[in-house]
């Protein structure tokens, strides 16, 4: 069975409850005097405890998650002291690396900054690591709060987290040495920059090593992240475009690339399919693939149906997860995700799509107890990539 190669970030996560104590913990250090906290959006820098409390009041207030950079050691320092945590493996490459080899997919993973913590938090088996020599690996600290039924998180991390570069070495050599094993590529990680030209430089050392493996039938993946502004976004899509065969993200990053002042469930079912597929044309993207609690779409310049099993592969890893908080094996993949309904909304559009040979609608499982929802667009990645088509499909 041909893996996944994933890349090309990896962190520590650590998690705790936004509920009142700790909210009040984080108000009482706002800086004595200072003016009441200003609402931050998502993207900007926090640099007293007054910015960090601004931060958590604008994204309470619209019901959404964001990341932040934090410049202060001794603020994050603090923060670990604040509230318990609950320790797991991040990033979009280890976590989807992990979610596949979990489920019985081979997966290697690219590891920039290796620390021993990893060998108490990671499962190793059917996991290959590239480790890099970084000093340690970063940690980012999530406080997720629900709204509406919902679960947000807002991130906050340091700053020069991969300041030593985002490839290891040995990664960039045994997938060059053995491409053919791999059935797709995962690219991410330009978002760990701590400035738009910093990620300039960290999407300049990922198109290099994507060119560098030169006629490689291994198809790539591109995985975005709303950190910057939607211009920037722009960017990077237009950097990676003529190396990648396709391109992910979810329904906050798709309503921000199509400049929605609101959410992209609120268009209705024949705008919103419009609307998609004028974005991948307007992106000049091969596949676009959005992925959401609703539905999983795929919009191509060709036929979309191909990736049908993909999109359902990326929809049950990811129910599983929510349903249990955990990486699963392949049999309880399958077994949570046949207990489990389709949404009601992602029915409907896979309906209205039924007819269209660029737009193939899968509805997303609807669970009703949600364990967690850290690492789900990433485990869903994991999924999408583990039955994405072959390059002669």
């Amino acid at each position: 069975m041909k893996g996944i190669a994933c890349g090309f970030t990896a962190n520590i996560y650590a998690k705790a409850s936004l509920d009142g104590k700790l909210l009040e913990k984080l108000r009482s250090r706002c800086e004595s005097g200072s003016e009441p906290p200003a609402p931050k959006r998502p993207g900007m820098y926090l640099h007293s405890w007054t910015d960090l409390a601004g931060a958590v009041e604008w994204n309470m207030r619209a019901g959404r998650g964001g990341e932040y950079i934090v410049t202060s050691g001794r603020m994050l320092r603090e923060l670990r002291g604040l509230a318990d945590w609950t320790w797991s493996v991040g990033g979009t490459g280890l976590q989807a690396a992990r979610a596949a080899a979990a489920a019985g997919c081979p997966a290697m993973v690219n590891v920039p900054a290796w620390t021993a913590e990893y060998d108490f938090l990671l499962n190793h088996e059917g996991l290959e690591e590239a480790r890099g020599n970084g000093k340690e690996a970063p940690v980012h600290y999530i406080l997720e709060y629900n709204r509406n039924g919902r679960a947000n998180r807002i991130i906050l991390r340091g700053t020069g987290e991969f300041a030593g570069g985002l490839i290891a070495p040995e990664f960039a050599a045994r997938l060059k040495g053995s491409a053919d094993r791999f059935r797709a590529l995962l690219v991410s990680g330009y978002n760990a920059a701590d400035s738009p030209e910093e990620a300039a430089d960290l999407i300049g050392e990922q198109v290099r090593f994507l060119r560098s493996l030169g006629s490689h039938p291994i198809p790539v993946h591109l995985e975005l992240a709303a950190f910057f502004s939607r211009e920037e976004q722009l960017g990077v899509i237009r950097r990676f475009k003529p190396l990648v065969r396709s391109v992910g993200c979810n329904e906050d990053e798709m309503a921000e690339l199509l400049g929605l002042e609101g959410a992209l469930f609120k268009l209705p079912d024949a705008e919103l399919l419009d609307r998609l597929g004028e974005a991948r044309i307007r992106l000049g993207v091969r596949n676009l693939i959005v992925h959401t609690h609703q539905f999983a779409v795929c919009v191509s310049d060709g036929e979309a149906r191909k990736w049908e099993p993909a999109l359902g592969g990326g929809i049950r890893f990811a129910a599983a997860r929510a349903a249990t908080g955990r990486f699963c094996t392949a049999k309880e993949i399958e077994a949570i995700a046949s207990g489990l309904p389709p949404n009601a909304r992602g029915v409907r559009l896979a309906g209205a799509a039924a007819g269209m040979r660029h737009i193939c609608v899968v509805p997303a499982l609807e669970v009703k107890q949600v364990v967690g929802t850290i690492g789900l667009g990433d485990t869903f990645a994991a999924g999408l990539l583990a039955f994405a088509p072959g390059l002669d499909d």
